[in-house]
């Protein structure tokens, strides 16, 4: 069970970074916009270092190679 309350509202970075600007806490405000963008871009490497481990470590699919009758000049 959670230890929070009805009433307690968890703020939203975006909305901290409203309120510190409002309460002229310019240097919290910028602190907080480098952490949302920290974690943006940490959430966005964390996403393509997958898709490079899936690039290099899966094992290549086996495709069908059509086979051709390299004889049939097609003059029959």
């Amino acid at each position: 069970m959670s230890d929070k309350t009805e009433n307690q509202v968890v703020a939203e970075p975006s909305l901290d970074v409203v309120d510190k600007i409002s309460n002229n806490d310019r240097a919290a405000a910028i602190d907080t916009i480098k952490d949302m963008l920290f974690a943006k871009a940490s959430d966005a490497m964390a996403d393509y270092k997958k898709v490079v481990a899936n690039t290099y470590f899966d094992e290549p699919s086996e495709t069908e190679t059509e086979v051709t009758d390299e004889t049939d000049n097609g003059t029959d």
